[in-house]
């Protein structure tokens, strides 16, 4: 029983460090940019704000990436709580599964924002590209 307590200890601490790496990346995301669109708006030229896009979708992959990945881990320590693991296996079956990232990739808790920071980044183009 000790040795499935500590099992489950270590599957936990994977999962709260792959949640903090989701909350960094977000932020970074954020910052960055923040950063590129107010540097876009300061020399009001279009074309700084398409650095802004693969910026973005950088992120949204790593954020979906350590997101699927936490998943993968969570179910891992469901089938330990259940037995159904070898001892201190940490071995997840999903994390290949493309399906399985772009669920994550388009999921409620990430997708918005990352549309939303290329929506930023494409209407900053098109506004200061037209005006």
């Amino acid at each position: 029983m000790e040795e499935k307590i500590k099992h489950l200890e270590f599957i936990q601490n994977v999962i709260s460090r792959l949640s903090h790496k989701s909350f960094l990346v977000k932020s970074w995301s954020i910052t960055t940019l923040a950063a590129i669109c107010a540097f876009g708006i300061e020399k009001q030229n279009s074309l700084i704000f398409i650095l802004g896009i693969p910026v973005s979708l950088l992120f949204w992959y790593l954020d979906s990436k350590y997101l699927m990945l936490e998943r993968c881990f969570r179910k891992l320590y469901n089938k330990v709580r259940k037995d159904k693991v070898n001892s201190f296996s940490m071995k997840i079956s999903n994390s290949k599964d493309i399906k399985m990232h772009l669920k994550t990739a388009f999921g409620h808790t990430v997708a918005p924002i990352y549309l939303l920071e290329l929506l930023l980044c494409i209407g900053g183009m098109i506004y200061y590209f037209f005006c």
